[in-house]
């Protein structure tokens, strides 16, 4: 009888360990599927949970010093526009901690995603160096608004406004030069779920020079713009307290982007 016993968990045994393999491994493969359709992304992230977060401990001494700069900045703004009010708003909107950055690391080339009344050109041109070129994109002209910018600016060639769609890759393509080129990128656009999603992508997609350059995202608590921060895992850091309440991410693209592909499934 015990022979029959050992017989059988020698014979049975393996077959069952084998079953119970087979069954863990198709439900990680159905907790996976379950995952990438219906994972809900969180605006909360820290460095046990997001690796561009652990990376971006590296821009501490760039974010302290901006920070600090931000604090003894006060903005000169023309009182006769309806939205300078937010100019000096600190913190809760990123104008200063964005004249504090520009203080700091002084980027030879700016590039301003989103023109409208050129509140963030008016902080490019009034706080970076008087050598530094700053273009701004729209799709719509600049003097269209109650705008910031006059024409005096654009005399000089020291601000250029293109009217071009960066998130079309042939478009994107085309200023690729002036991209690679860029020290900072600030990307304030439209946040419809879109735009920010195929500009980052194609920045993933294209070749950059290695050279120290960084990324502006606004607006990155916004429901549709949390899953694209989450899916950054290049060095990056949540500077919200010290920029804009909806949310201000500053992203090390020294290398360019690199990216979570589970965020554009």
């Amino acid at each position: 009888m015990r022979y029959k016993l050992l017989l059988k968990k020698i014979l049975v045994f393996p077959f069952r360990k084998v079953k119970e393999v087979l069954c863990h491994f198709k439900y990680k493969k159905e907790i996976s599927k379950i995952y990438k359709n219906n994972f809900i992304w969180s605006a909360q992230i820290g460095i046990v949970d997001d690796v561009g977060v652990k990376r971006g401990l590296k821009m501490s001494e760039t974010i302290i010093n901006s920070i600090s700069n931000a604090f003894k900045i006060d903005l000169k703004y023309n009182q006769t526009k309806i939205d300078s009010k937010y100019f000096n708003i600190f913190p809760g909107e990123h104008y200063r901690i964005l004249a504090g950055l520009i203080e700091y690391e002084k980027p030879k080339t700016i590039i301003d995603i989103g023109t409208s009344s050129g509140m963030s050109s008016r902080i490019m041109l009034d706080y970076s160096n008087k050598d530094s070129e700053i273009v701004t994109f729209d799709l719509i002209r600049w003097d269209k608004f109650d705008s910031h910018l006059n024409k005096n600016d654009f005399k000089d060639s020291r601000l250029t406004q293109y009217l071009d769609d960066l998130s079309n890759i042939e478009t994107f393509k085309k200023h690729l030069i002036l991209i690679d080129k860029a020290d900072l990128i600030f990307l304030d656009a439209p946040k419809d779920g879109i735009f920010e999603y195929l500009f980052v992508k194609n920045l993933a997609k294209s070749k950059l020079s290695n050279k120290k350059r960084f990324l502006i995202l606004d607006d990155i608590k916004f429901l549709n713009m949390v899953k694209l921060w989450r899916s950054i895992k290049s060095p990056k850091f949540d500077i919200t307290s010290f920029g804009h309440a909806s949310g201000t991410g500053l992203v090390d693209i020294s290398s360019n982007i690199e990216l979570d592909p589970i965020a554009f499934i």
